[in-house]
């Protein structure tokens, strides 16, 4: 297996990941098995948001997925969200997930992100012990606001801080201080 950025050669290998993950319920965003359009109209979506896509092959399978991108507002420009990590059922504790999110960290450092961002299901226990592993923290938690049919899931906020010292910020945090402060 080796994780690589996403190159067409992989959009065929991401309709059964995808498809695989969403038919076990996965907490992947669809509440059906999307048909291959849907996830094709998604990844041409994600790539022209500028979002980076890395993936995890073994052979010409797709064992694994997960992205990286900005946000839009200026004064957010060094953060940047971790979106749509999934791992195919076959292929779950053999460091595929773990591999993309690594390669998505390492990825947002050197491009300069400051802060890097994700949010799960409050129910995937395991992906919240793969990003605890990777120094992601709990920044806080919406109780039951993700509606999988009748159902509902907290969505669990979590960050990884990549600065490694000052370089000049000057971090005013909550204090009454700084532009804007009232």
């Amino acid at each position: 297996m080796h994780v690589s950025w996403f190159g067409e050669q992989h959009r065929a290998g991401l309709v059964p990941l995808v498809q695989d993950v969403a038919g076990t319920r996965g907490a992947v965003g669809w509440l059906s098995v999307p048909a291959p359009e849907e996830v094709d109209a998604w990844l041409t979506g994600l790539l022209a948001s500028g979002a980076r896509l890395a993936v995890a092959v073994e052979g010409d399978r797709v064992l694994a997925c997960g992205a990286w991108r900005r946000h839009d507002a200026v004064v957010l420009n060094a953060v940047a969200q971790i979106k749509k990590v999934m791992t195919h059922p076959d292929a779950r504790g053999r460091g595929a997930g773990r591999a993309v999110v690594q390669a998505l960290v390492d990825d947002a450092r050197a491009d300069g992100v400051e802060v890097l961002t994700l949010d799960c299901r409050g129910n995937n226990h395991g992906a919240q012990r793969l990003y605890a592993a990777l120094g992601f923290v709990v920044t806080g938690r919406r109780p039951d606001v993700l509606a999988v049919g009748d159902e509902r899931f907290d969505q669990v906020l979590m960050h990884l801080d990549l600065r490694t010292g000052p370089a000049g910020l000057c971090r005013h945090g909550s204090r009454n201080e700084g532009p804007g402060a009232t």
